[in-house]
């Protein structure tokens, strides 16, 4: 997901990391214009950061996507399950990042557009 995330967001800064205390730790520094959050975070904890988050007051109107590749081969319905469940909880989208997938363009483009439109640094879970 490193390198997907790199090349949806070439120029900006990102920041990886791979647990929820990591994300905790990093997500004190005040400053992140974009968190992006995979469904495989620390053993599929997305949703649990993603709340975690908006319960955070300096982080209230920062944009939060979050995304998964080729590791789930999830349905249509699935994907709109989760898509619904990321908006109801403060996320903006819940994108298909995986290889070979149709809207893998359009859905990189609108991950650079969101990180240009709220700064330049960009710090993907």
């Amino acid at each position: 997901m490193d390198e997907k995330l790199r090349e949806c967001l070439p120029g900006h800064d990102l920041t990886f990391v791979r647990t929820m205390q990591e994300a905790i730790r990093e997500l004190r520094h005040d400053g992140f214009n974009l968190v992006v959050i995979g469904l495989e975070f620390d053993e599929s904890r997305m949703l649990e950061l993603l709340q975690y988050v908006r319960s955070l007051s300096h982080y209230k109107e920062v944009p939060v996507v979050c995304v998964y590749s080729e590791y789930y081969n999830l349905s249509d319905a699935v994907m709109k399950n989760i898509d619904v469940a990321v908006k109801a909880l403060g996320g903006l989208a819940f994108l298909n990042l995986g290889d070979g997938v149709l809207n893998y363009k359009t859905d990189c483009a609108f991950l650079d557009r969101v990180a240009i439109e709220s700064g330049q640094s960009v710090r993907p879970s």
